[in-house]
């Protein structure tokens, strides 16, 4: 099924199903009424959040706080579908009705209060995390060594192309040495080129460049295209590659790896050949890093000794309590992980193409190296 097919008819689905159990909870007769009401105003906003993300150019800051108005209600209708079921089944039962209902309409209220702050708050809110991480036996020239990762600006109506040299303005204001870039870089390719042209600008801002791992999202808005705009600059794509930054004499190898599209069995083997390839030129033992957009390749960082693997992908699920993911389909979902000895990071994206967020917000992480003393 085609994307925008499937947004529309989601939403409308959403808003038929709580229109109904809204015309339960209240007692309304009419319930067909407000089920196809909420049905036409799901597919409404649907509709709106879709023609927005072609349409955006050129219009005002009126069409952007629709489509964050249009974006609280979508996620509204999921949150109040969670609330209606239950409520309208306890209505059912006389003694608890006025409680419910007003439970119910508070309920309501929240839902789309949550919505709407979370589509604006979530795209305007962005931290600096900063990390700290210690390495055995790193080469003393490395000590101190920092850089940056960035990774999932997707950029088009709600990160723009114009938003990306602001960003790059904090990495450096961070003191990064060099930007580790790990995919879903743009959704909106008619301004590839205008970002082409950034990311070579400030190339030379970083001593050691920009390095750059493929997302999905570049395959689903043309790879070759993409590809042959990032070929025109300085940035080094790591396509299951690898390269050295040096200091002082020592090196710090960092491997990029694509994404893998296979499934089950096959997928496991697909993503270890990338992994054979991405290693092959690094000396057993050296100091490493990979990047990678899905946080499955932290584990096989872990087994090829990478001191330090750094993903996306996830956006952390956009959506969680107390800085924490509430449900997701992922085993790394969002901030540092650890065998012992190597970590993993997945990072909560410098943007998204949703922009929704709620106790998840968008981050630029920075990292810094220290050797590691034995105690």
């Amino acid at each position: 099924m085609h994307f925008e097919t499937m947004i529309l008819l989601l939403f409308s689905v959403l808003g038929l199903i709580d229109g109904a159990l809204f015309a339960l909870l209240f007692r309304r007769r009419r319930f067909y009424f407000y089920a196809l009401a909420m049905a036409l105003l799901g597919g409404a906003a649907g509709a709106y959040f879709l023609w927005y993300a072609k349409g955006y150019d050129g219009l005002g800051l009126w069409s952007l706080y629709l489509a964050y108005g249009m974006t609280g209600f979508m996620v509204a209708e999921i949150i109040a579908l969670f609330l209606l079921v239950p409520l309208s089944l306890l209505s059912l039962v006389k003694a608890l009705r006025r409680a419910v209902k007003l439970l119910g309409a508070l309920g309501l209220l929240a839902s789309l209060g949550i919505g709407v702050y979370g589509a604006y708050d979530g795209n305007h809110r962005e931290v600096t995390e900063h990390h700290d991480i210690y390495v055995k036996d790193l080469p003393e020239a490395l000590e101190g060594y920092r850089f940056a990762q960035m990774t999932d600006t997707h950029i088009g109506p709600y990160f723009r192309y114009t938003d990306l040299p602001r960003e790059m303005a904090r990495a450096k204001a961070e003191g990064a040495e060099a930007v580790f870039f790990t995919g879903d870089l743009i959704d909106d390719v008619r301004h590839m080129k205008e970002t082409a042209d950034i990311l070579d600008e400030w190339q030379e801002a970083f001593p050691d460049g920009i390095l750059y791992a493929w997302g999905n999202h570049e395959y689903y808005r043309g790879k070759d295209l993409i590809r042959r705009e990032l070929l025109r600059t300085r940035v080094e794509l790591l396509e299951n590659e690898s390269t050295v930054i040096r200091r002082g004499g020592e090196a710090l190898y960092v491997a990029g790896v694509d994404y893998p599209w296979s499934r089950g069995a096959a997928r496991s083997l697909e993503m270890q050949d990338m992994m054979d390839f991405a290693y092959r030129d690094i000396p057993e033992g050296a100091p490493s890093i990979l990047l990678a957009h899905h946080s499955d390749f932290i584990d096989l960082g872990f087994e090829r000794g990478a001191f330090l693997t750094l993903t996306g992908h996830t956006h952390g699920t956009q959506f969680g309590l107390f800085g924490r993911p509430i449900i997701t389909p992922f085993r790394y979902t969002r901030g540092m992980y650890s065998d012992g000895m190597h970590q993993g990071y997945v990072s909560r994206g410098d943007a998204s193409w949703f922009p929704f967020r709620f106790s998840c917000d968008r981050e630029l992480a920075v990292f810094t190296l220290h050797r590691k003393t034995e105690k």
